[in-house]
């Protein structure tokens, strides 16, 4: 099995587990997470503020393993008073020509009717060359959505790699553009150590 790394700061991005031994597990984790980022923005968090966060995360967890496909997913957290913004890795066995599958991968020829989707270059020193879009559409209650799509051919490994967010607040995500790159660019993958997973 192939794990997706990162040396991002994990107090901003969550590895989030995708199989909970029940429901009390989960909670535990929301709750405990929960605490740690109202912690690292204030020393006496007001418990409401925890535990609406708390229950934001436990909706996440709940919510993502089965409903959209990931191997992994991560959740940004820079500001607690949010919910954080999930980021999905996929990876599929290597097939078909690099830049055609690419292209597909990050969307870059579907429909975008609010604006053309923007495609570009997008290499990091670990996963080599790839690519990267940020696309628009609006939704059926009239909101414009945005999402951001990598991609890259991990020709070692015999994959194609995917990462992945939709958000319903572009501006909000455009303005952590940077932060979002840097997260991208810290990412490679390696061979899943042997004993337990991950959740």
């Amino acid at each position: 099995m192939i794990f997706l790394e990162t040396d991002s700061d994990p107090l901003e991005w969550l590895l989030m587990p995708l199989r909970w031994n029940g429901a009390d597990e989960r909670q535990e984790w929301a709750a405990k997470n929960a605490d740690m980022l109202w912690r690292l923005r204030e020393k006496r968090p007001k418990r409401r503020e925890v535990r609406a966060l708390a229950k934001r995360l436990d909706m996440l967890a709940e919510g993502i393993p089965g409903r959209i496909p990931a191997h992994q997913v991560f959740l940004y957290a820079p500001d607690p008073r949010r919910t954080p913004l999930a980021f999905f890795a996929l990876t599929a066995p290597t097939e078909g020509d690099r830049d055609t599958v690419l292209r597909e991968v990050v969307q870059a020829d579907r429909e975008s009717p609010v604006r053309p989707t923007e495609v570009d270059a997008f290499t990091t020193e670990r996963l080599g060359e790839g690519l990267r879009s940020l696309r628009y559409w609006g939704s059926r209650e009239g909101a414009l959505m945005m999402s951001l799509n990598f991609a890259w051919r991990a020709e070692q490994f015999g994959v194609d790699l995917s990462v992945r967010t939709v958000a319903d607040d572009p501006g909000w995500l455009a303005a952590h553009l940077d932060e979002v790159d840097a997260f991208a660019r810290s990412l490679w993958l390696a061979d899943a150590p042997e004993g337990p997973q991950p959740a």
